[in-house]
């Protein structure tokens, strides 16, 4: 008799206690494709094939008086210095791929220009007073501060290759402080991706 009671009052404790906590569920859905593209980018242009998967931009020797002084809020350059076309091919098996972008991480290169977040700051121990801008074919500057991208259709042709062109164009740009002449680096890292 002892062990009904005792188990009926723990099950009555139960139904109390359960009453009384309230648990929240849900479930993690993950969403995404895996696909077959392994493309390539061909530089062209003022750029050329670095060493691994490195693409080296030559930006010429240039002097302060020939820059644009960056303007926060001003969107256009009149003049854009280096002309980057990357060609990018994809060999079969794209499938339904229809579009390559282009995202650029500045934070994990050379960083954002401390005056104007828009441009890419160039690498400490060289020439300040200036940063990269980096501009579409319109000459329009790519804000570095919001996650840029840049996309371009992707041709598939009979074979299942697909082939894309982003062109893009780059230059230097006055900003605040001391211009200290010098070596003028910067690293932008990309990451292609398909859709």
């Amino acid at each position: 008799m002892k062990k009904i009671s005792l188990l009926a009052l723990t099950i009555a404790a139960s139904a109390v206690l359960s009453g009384s906590v309230h648990a929240a569920s849900g479930t993690l859905q993950f969403n995404g494709e895996l696909n077959n593209a392994s493309c390539t980018v061909t530089p062209g242009g003022d750029a050329s094939a670095g060493n691994g998967s490195n693409i080296l931009v030559d930006m010429g020797d240039v002097s302060f008086a020939d820059l644009e002084v960056a303007s926060p809020g001003v969107g256009n350059v009149g003049v854009a210095v280096s002309d980057l076309n990357f060609d990018i091919g994809c060999p079969s098996g794209v499938g339904a791929l229809s579009s390559v972008i282009m995202n650029f991480d500045p934070n994990t290169g050379s960083g954002l220009d401390s005056v104007d977040g828009r441009l890419l700051a160039l690498s400490p121990d060289g020439a300040s007073g200036a940063a990269i801008a980096l501009v579409n074919s319109a000459n329009d500057i790519i804000d570095m501060s919001s996650a840029p991208s840049i996309s371009a259709p992707l041709s598939i042709d009979q074979d299942g290759v697909g082939t894309a062109n982003i062109a893009l164009r780059a230059t230097y740009l006055r900003t605040a402080g001391a211009e200290v002449p010098g070596a003028a680096n910067g690293s932008l890292p990309f990451v292609l991706r398909y859709e």
